[in-house]
């Protein structure tokens, strides 16, 4: 045993070490900020444009990721699904986590050793990252094999600390060989099933098990990018053959982590970060409860009102969260407003964060479906504003009914108003300058990002809102989120790629040809609905887009009307209990209000997503006219 603490130590080590990469990962992410911002005033206003600046932010998107994982790791910052773990008594939990970090050594062990061989492959015959600018490709691999060996020694490392404490719960030789046989039979399994003569089955049976397999592992609490890694090298392997998923898992990481066209989203999630620790959203909920706060539940209408502005240069329903529950809540509890109503307030405000553009969940979607991201932005303004009218409606008939729920304030007079809609000057700045710029075709994605979060930047210098503590703080929480949607985004394509050799949505639409396009998307709604309350709103995204976008499209639904349907859907599911992430963000900053009563006062505005979503689907104009007027 005490072998096994020194060895811990040790691997501690490691994660004390991981801070410090960490921080030259996002500092990897500012430059990269600034270096499209330079080059977009160069463009525009100099009419000189920078070279190769595609290229450089391509790699150090790759470094700055990979220098962060390890991070991640450290920091248990994984999204995971823990549905069933939490009810496990302590020696079934001990045994499950085991296994989990034995399946997530296995899968970075070959992670490693297959871009160890990517090295010697491009050291042997010089390959460049790009034809534009020729450098080798070796030093960006060697920063993925050392992100991902600093990563596997930090599962080793909770391997081991599982084991002491297993030690301690008392666990015996049956319960070790328990690990050890399961973790074994999987391995011979899964070698067997990448040997693609054993087996003798259609691609649109392998495509189904592989959907299958993927749900259910995801459900044994292993991380949602390790998941996808895993049935993606495994369901290729079967289809193709062992060698090519070791090669995919050699070439795609690269490829995926140095897309440029996925730079928009850490643009786009530092831009909310900078937002959250500049206090934009206190602002904002101030100016609102002058307006309504006299009314009765008037402060969660100035909550809701704050969130749906908010979210015009936020973009995240967390961020919009965590903002409202530092500033409302405490001043909701102030003048004796029921935790129901307040904690209500704040999930649905929040979940307005991903609807009302700039929206990483756009971006999301526009990625894996080739979507406009400028349409998807338009269309997303009269649906978010649409859906804050219809929770307003909710606080303003709840407090109706019972009116101890909201009890009013004292009346502001006209002046305070009208002074305290300044704080609106800066946000209508930024939305215009982002949505505005992606939607003329002025900037791309990727810029408007960049712009938008240098925008940020200097409002903050300006008011006087951004010390070096804040800044260091937002980039730092927003490396560690960048890093866990990358290594998803990673595994996704991964999935992706072996749900397209399966031929499963050219299999499935046909398939639908016949059916009734609105009993189609009807179904599909539900279906999403339902696995939001299960899963995590950005491994459902990944996984089911690229899949029934397709579908619903050559089935004749419109892409936009579609699109905007299925992310409201989707994001429905952060508010939905047991998984929904806002009812736990408000749990972590107000740990004296029970669960119960947050899954209580987060019910009624899950009822008013789904009327909101009835809404735009009975009146798809509502979605389409505005992106229409506007081309």
């Amino acid at each position: 045993m005490d072998i096994l603490n020194r060895i811990i130590r040790v691997l501690d080590k490691v994660g004390m070490f991981s801070r410090w990469t960490n921080v030259i990962g996002v500092a990897g992410f500012f430059t990269m900020i600034c270096l499209t911002f330079v080059d977009v005033i160069m463009r525009y206003v100099f009419n000189s444009p920078m070279r190769y600046v595609t290229e450089l932010v391509e790699v150090m998107m790759i470094t700055a990721v990979f220098l962060g994982i390890t991070h991640t790791q450290n920091e248990k910052a994984h999204v995971s699904i823990d549905l069933f773990s939490p009810r496990l008594k302590p020696r079934g939990r001990a045994i499950q986590e085991s296994i989990v970090l034995l399946v997530g050594m296995g899968i970075f062990a070959v992670v490693i050793w297959q871009n160890i061989a990517e090295i010697f492959f491009v050291l042997a015959n010089n390959v460049p990252h790009t034809q534009s600018l020729r450098v080798n490709k070796a030093p960006f691999l060697a920063i993925i094999v050392f992100g991902s060996t600093t990563l596997w020694l930090l599962l080793l490392r909770d391997l081991l600390r599982n084991m002491v404490e297993a030690t301690k719960l008392g666990m015996r030789w049956l319960h070790w060989s328990m690990i050890a046989g399961i973790s074994i039979l999987f391995l011979v399994l899964s070698i067997l099933w990448m040997q693609p003569t054993l087996w003798q089955m259609s691609l649109f049976t392998t495509g189904l098990i592989g959907i299958i397999f993927c749900l259910v592992l995801m459900l044994t609490s292993l991380p949602v990018a390790f998941v996808l890694i895993l049935t993606g090298l495994l369901f290729v392997g079967h289809i193709r053959g062992s060698a090519t998923a070791f090669d995919m898992i050699g070439a795609d990481i690269y490829r995926t982590a140095g897309t440029y066209s996925w730079s928009a989203l850490p643009f786009f999630v530092l831009m909310g970060f900078f937002t959250l620790v500049s206090q934009f959203g206190a602002d904002l909920y101030h100016s609102a409860s002058k307006w309504f706060g006299h009314l009765r539940g008037g402060l969660g209408m100035a909550t809701v009102g704050a969130c749906a502005v908010f979210s015009a240069i936020d973009g995240d329903s967390v961020a919009s969260t965590a903002t409202m529950s530092a500033v409302a809540l405490p001043e909701m509890r102030k003048y004796k407003y029921d935790d129901r109503l307040s904690t209500g307030a704040i999930t649905g405000g929040g979940n307005l964060g991903p609807i009302i553009p700039p929206s990483v969940l756009f971006i999301i979607y526009g990625l894996l479906t080739k979507v406009s991201t400028g349409d998807l932005f338009i269309a997303g303004i009269i649906p978010g504003i649409i859906m804050a009218i219809v929770f307003g409606a909710i606080i303003y008939v709840w407090c109706r009914i019972n009116p101890n729920l909201g009890p009013p304030t004292q009346k502001s007079t006209w002046g305070p108003r009208i002074k305290s809609l300044t704080a609106i000057g800066p946000v209508v700045v930024l939305f215009l300058l982002v949505v505005g710029g992606i939607y003329t075709g002025v900037f791309t994605p990727t810029e408007c990002g960049a712009i938008g979060t240098v925008g940020v930047v200097i409002f903050s210098l300006l008011l006087k809102r951004l010390s070096w503590n804040n800044f260091s703080r937002g980039l730092l929480d927003g490396g560690k989120v960048i890093s866990t949607i990358f290594l998803i985004v990673i595994g996704a394509g991964m999935f992706t790629k072996f749900i397209a050799w399966c031929h499963l949505t050219e299999s499935v639409t046909n398939i639908m040809l016949g059916i009734p396009i609105h009993f189609l998307v009807i179904s599909v709604l539900i279906f999403f609905f339902i696995a939001g309350i299960f899963m995590d709103i950005l491994p459902l995204t990944m996984i089911g887009v690229p899949i029934v976008h397709p579908i619903a499209v050559a089935t004749g639904a419109d892409p936009l009307w579609f699109a905007i349907l299925l992310c409201m859907v989707i994001n429905a599911g952060s508010l939905t209990p047991p998984i929904g992430i806002n009812l736990f963000v408000i749990k972590s900053a107000q740990k004296d209000i029970p669960m119960s009563v947050i899954f209580a006062g987060a019910l009624p505005f899950v009822y008013g997503s789904v009327f909101t979503v009835a809404i735009l689907y009975a009146l798809p104009s509502l979605i389409t006219w505005l992106p229409s007027v506007l081309k």
